[in-house]
């Protein structure tokens, strides 16, 4: 049995394109109207995924907002291959997102250039101290035979 972990983490967090605030309720609106679970289990590889938002601003006059937009995902197998699953399942979700986002120019849409999303992702995944996982080794797949069989 491998001892080397079959989950990766994605800590995406970037910063919010200016006017902040409306950016913010266009992406809040986005993610209420979303619907992630099909297409999600559609990729596979997938062991949970959340999207918040971070920074809170509140100002004296005007309703509070929040600066940064976060993923945050553990996944099964290669980077690459996540990402290219992402652009192939829910493009449509990541050009609609990416219009809100800071330094995002020129990847829309997603498809013409999964590499380059694939960059962007990176320059704001991070870095995670301490990883754990209750079961390292067991996929997303795995996960589903078990309990399946159970």
């Amino acid at each position: 049995m491998s001892t080397k972990p079959e989950q990766s983490p994605l800590s995406f967090v970037a910063p919010i394109k200016a006017p902040v605030p409306e950016n913010y309720k266009a992406l809040k609106e986005i993610l209420e109207t979303g619907t992630f679970g099909t297409a999600l289990d559609q990729i596979g590889t997938v062991h949970f995924g959340r999207f918040m938002f971070l920074e809170k601003v509140t100002p004296e006059s005007g309703e509070e907002y929040y600066a940064k937009f976060a993923l945050f995902t553990a996944y099964d197998g290669d980077f690459k291959k996540y990402v290219d699953d992402f652009v192939a399942v829910v493009s449509d979700f990541f050009n609609a997102v990416l219009v809100h986002l800071e330094n995002a120019e020129g990847l829309i849409p997603v498809q013409k250039d999964s590499e380059a999303f694939a960059d962007y992702i990176k320059k704001y995944n991070q870095p995670v101290k301490v990883w754990y996982s209750a079961y390292p080794t067991l996929s997303v797949v795995k996960i589903r035979q078990l309990a399946s069989n159970s």
